[in-house]
């Protein structure tokens, strides 16, 4: 009779350490937002390979200079997963990548580059941010970036992601209204 008692409570103790930890791995699990980036950018980079659309837009920036805006996207199924915004002004490049997960922000690159067009073109500065639930999580960077251009904060970042966001979904529907087609690359 001891015997039983005591193989109950052990059995007790065990379901009862067992629904207090395993939810703790399986949350663990869930909640590497590393792994979710990385698997959305290396999917969104394998899609780009193959197809993708891109259209120009001409703008003008503070100092009034005419700047020519080359814009390509990719989708997975109807959603946009990634786009970059390339244009140039003076000897520099200016690059911005956009990763996406379900039309949120995972994952945002932005450049600075110059002699793009030789051998010896070098990143000025360069800045990297992995988001998870519209939170900066990390960011990386490199160079000495143009203060003109502001701080590489939450804010600040999504606020120029919904812009250029909402640019991509303008252009996007004129565009795709227009029956362009996708850009296959060999």
């Amino acid at each position: 009779m001891r015997r039983a008692k005591k193989n109950r409570r052990v059995t007790v103790l065990l379901l009862i350490a067992g629904v207090i930890v395993l939810p703790g791995f399986v949350l663990a699990q869930r909640t590497d937002w590393r792994s979710e980036v990385d698997h959305v950018v290396q999917l969104a980079d394998s899609l780009s390979l193959h197809s993708q659309y891109t259209f120009h837009l001409n703008k003008f920036d503070r100092k009034n200079r005419s700047i020519r805006e080359t814009w390509h996207y990719t989708l997975h199924g109807q959603e946009v997963i990634i786009f970059e915004v390339h244009y140039f002004i003076d000897s520099l490049e200016h690059d911005e990548v956009y990763y996406l997960d379900n039309g949120q922000l995972v994952c945002m690159e932005e450049y600075e580059i110059s002699n793009p067009f030789t051998d010896d073109d070098e990143i000025v500065w360069g800045t990297v941010g992995f988001f998870s639930g519209q939170s900066l999580r990390q960011r990386i960077s490199m160079g000495k970036p143009d203060y003109t251009k502001g701080s590489f904060n939450e804010w600040d970042t999504y606020k120029k992601f919904r812009g250029r966001y909402k640019e991509l979904t303008e252009n996007r529907t004129l565009m795709e209204r227009n029956n362009k087609d996708a850009i296959f690359a060999p």
